[in-house]
């Protein structure tokens, strides 16, 4: 492989091993372990994550992971978990093989097309996946989101000098620390402050927020949060979720997210969440829904002791499965079930289920937005996610689909995940690693057929599972 070249132009992902779903590939070098090393790359910003691997990666001459030989792989996920964020011209060390780190710029402004000579790319920035020349970057600033990495020292919010937590850096406003911990659990005002900062009239791509309003916070996560609204014309309420990107983001990446989230819009069906209204101001997305007043599966899960009996988790697959095989013959993968992605909405018949955030999480990480998923700081156990996610970050077909409804009605049935993720152990080399407990050795009261239709859409290969939800569907729907 010597002279071989892996380039990343967008958000991906790139796995080093013997086994032969890596990327790069060694089947016969001894030093390096079966699944290595996974890097990550939200371009210009790479980090690398040693999986637990006997011997270590070595970065710039600098160990990290590695074990005692016969050491259980946690060993070497100690401490949690050896990440290091790499930079141009960086040396990656595994055995005799050397990998050298290369951010390559392109000799134009990817905004203003204006050319760049090579003694200003020292100004420059690279944006959301955009490289932008100094005159875009100041123009960014301006507009930035205060979430970003800030530049600046003076907090707009609060007026402090902040110049100790950024050391030297131009002096602009932005937020201090104190103030960016607030905004972050109220991303709503956020947003807001942002819209007011930006004139009387809200700019011209936020025709409607203005006829919100913003009641109570429903919920929180990693990126955002979800909040009760209402219609202030019609006092209609709705769910109104509020993300905010870990990077600032700039004007193209802005529009080629939004024109994703303008597909998914059309996506209609009285199993799917409705997408009302949507739109942005700097670094903050906000996403108008129908409410659904019965909260999610995992809601009601936890209501119920931890688990559901079959005769009301089966009603809820059911119609969750319509759902998605609508969205799959429209060629839509949602990327993100799990039982917190299944709400509950009133009809006449009593509670229906409907999946929420179709496309988002998709769009939101492959624009960059997430920052780094699967080795930075909001990672978190991945108990929904299947094998192949990691592997092919780009390229997730409804088959992964099929395996995140699988482990929803494990979890569902169980109150369990298909995998057991025992505590040390890196959760990313334990989804690598492929070990499924077939459900009926958690709970052997399950129904035999039931529970074959659930462990065939868990299988590690893709090929062997349903191919798509209606496939899925038909075959639960017989088994029940």
């Amino acid at each position: 492989m010597k002279g071989h070249k892996f380039v990343f132009q967008n958000h991906d992902t790139f796995l080093f091993g013997r086994t032969r779903d890596c990327h790069a590939c060694l089947a016969s070098d001894p030093q390096v372990s079966r699944h290595h090393f996974l890097m990550e790359v939200n371009p210009p910003e790479i980090c690398i994550r040693d999986l637990g691997s006997l011997n270590g990666t070595w970065v710039n001459g600098v160990k990290h992971g590695g074990r005692e030989k016969g050491a259980p792989p946690e060993q070497g996920a100690w401490p949690r978990f050896p990440e290091v964020a790499l930079r141009h011209g960086d040396k990656i060390k595994v055995g005799e093989t050397v990998l050298t780190v290369t951010l390559e710029l392109p000799a134009t402004c990817c905004q203003c097309e204006r050319a760049i000579p090579a003694g200003q790319r020292q100004y420059c920035a690279w944006v959301g996946g955009t490289y932008i020349c100094a005159l875009c970057k100041e123009k960014l600033i301006a507009s930035a989101n205060p979430l970003a990495k800030p530049e600046q020292v003076r907090c707009q919010k609060c007026g402090k000098d902040a110049a100790q937590e950024v050391g030297n850096g131009p002096r602009r406003d932005y937020m201090c620390e104190t103030c960016r911990k607030k905004a972050e659990a109220d991303p709503a005002a956020l947003l807001l402050d942002i819209l007011q900062k930006a004139g009387k009239q809200p700019p011209a791509g936020l025709p409607q927020i203005a006829g919100y309003c913003i009641d109570k916070k429903l919920g929180a996560g990693g990126f955002g949060a979800v909040y009760l609204g209402r219609h202030k014309a019609n006092a209609t309420q709705v769910a109104i979720k509020v993300l905010l990107s870990k990077v600032a983001v700039s004007e193209d990446a802005r529009e080629a997210f939004l024109r994703e989230i303008n597909l998914m819009k059309e996506l209609r069906h009285h199993h799917i969440v409705a997408l009302l209204d949507h739109g942005s101001a700097g670094g903050a997305f906000y996403f108008v829904m129908e409410l659904c007043e019965g909260g999610s599966v995992g809601d009601l899960i936890a209501r119920n002791g931890g688990k559901l009996p079959l005769p009301q988790a089966s009603p809820i697959m059911v119609q969750a499965l319509d759902g998605l095989a609508h969205a799959h013959r429209n060629g839509f993968v949602h990327r993100d079930l799990k039982p917190q992605n299944i709400l509950l909405g009133r009809s006449t018949e009593g509670w229906t289920a409907k999946i929420a955030d179709f496309g988002l999480a998709k769009s939101f990480q492959q624009a960059g937005f997430s920052g780094m998923t699967m080795t930075g700081h909001y990672c978190g156990t991945p108990y929904f996610m299947p094998r192949e996610q990691v592997i092919q970050f780009k390229h997730v077909k409804p088959t992964s689909d099929i395996w995140s409804m699988g482990a929803t009605l494990y979890n569902m049935l169980t109150g369990q995940t298909p995998r057991d993720f025992p505590r040390g152990r890196d959760p990313i080399e334990i989804i690598l690693r492929g070990g499924i407990v077939p459900i009926r050795r958690r709970d052997r009261s399950i129904p035999k057929k039931v529970a074959e239709v659930i462990d065939r859409a868990l299988l590690n290969s893709p090929s062997d599972r349903y191919q798509d939800a209606a496939e899925m569907l038909e075959a639960l729907t017989k088994a029940l």
